[in-house]
């Protein structure tokens, strides 16, 4: 005998409740294979789902649109960062700046390497240290270094720092979003075999057949094993594969 299939997707989730919805409202309550009750749930079922799923895409949609600004901003704040240590290098490779001052950007242990900056961490930390640094330097009598200007790496740090909270922000809501969808599908799920089983109970037919191809009008799906398939004719599985979910 072919087994029940409950839906694997959101569409065919969607898909599963239209189906009966769509004949309950062409059949008479007399005739319909569930109950009113469960009629009113399965409504409620199907915008719960619905509204839950739209909520969870826009929040991911939000999220992939600001990734685009968040690289760039990223990658313009690492720049900036990057040619200020270089440009700070090569004053104290001219002996224009001592090579101690480097202590006040806390770079003196890196050789002459630029600091990593490879994650929003380390940028932020590291962009941190080279404006704490020139304002220490600068404070004990030091010249500002321009080329870039530590104000404009002030700015694009902030713009950086900016971005990167709201993305952190936007993680939490697609995390929540994401944990709310999987609750919903589970229930959905549970609601949709309650259904099924309703209807498989309620369906008359003296046919195992007949009764299969009356319940897949509600949308259930049956899928046949392999032996099954080859001992059912071609012109059987046109018609007992009505619904083909993926």
């Amino acid at each position: 005998m072919p087994y029940r299939r409950l839906p694997t997707t959101d569409k065919a989730r969607i898909r599963a409740m239209e189906s009966a919805l769509k004949l309950a409202d062409k059949t008479s309550k007399e005739r319909l294979a569930f109950s009113s009750y469960t009629y009113q749930q399965l409504k409620q079922v199907k915008v719960t789902f619905e509204s839950t799923l739209l909520q969870y895409d826009s929040d991911l949609q939000k999220q992939m649109k600001k990734q685009k600004e968040y690289k760039a901003l990223m990658e313009k704040a690492t720049m900036y960062i990057s040619h200020f240590v270089q440009a700070l290098y090569m004053t104290v490779e001219r002996e224009e700046i001592k090579t101690e001052a480097l202590g006040f950007y806390e770079l003196d242990s890196l050789n002459g390497k630029l600091p990593p900056l490879n994650t929003e961490t380390e940028i932020i930390e590291w962009g941190e240290k080279v404006i704490n640094g020139e304002q220490k330097r600068i404070q004990h009598g030091g010249s500002p270094i321009y080329s870039p200007s530590i104000a404009m790496v002030k700015i694009k740090l902030q713009d950086f720092k900016d971005i990167a909270i709201f993305m952190q922000n936007m993680r939490k809501i697609c995390n929540r979003s994401f944990e709310r969808m999987k609750d919903v599908r589970i229930s959905t799920n549970d609601f949709i075999s309650k259904l099924w089983n309703e209807i498989e109970e309620h369906v008359n037919s003296d046919s195992p057949k007949h009764k299969r191809q009356q319940a897949q009008e509600y949308g259930i799906v049956y899928v046949f094993r392999r032996k099954e398939k080859k001992k059912l004719r071609a012109v059987d599985l046109q018609v007992d594969l009505l619904f083909e979910y993926a």
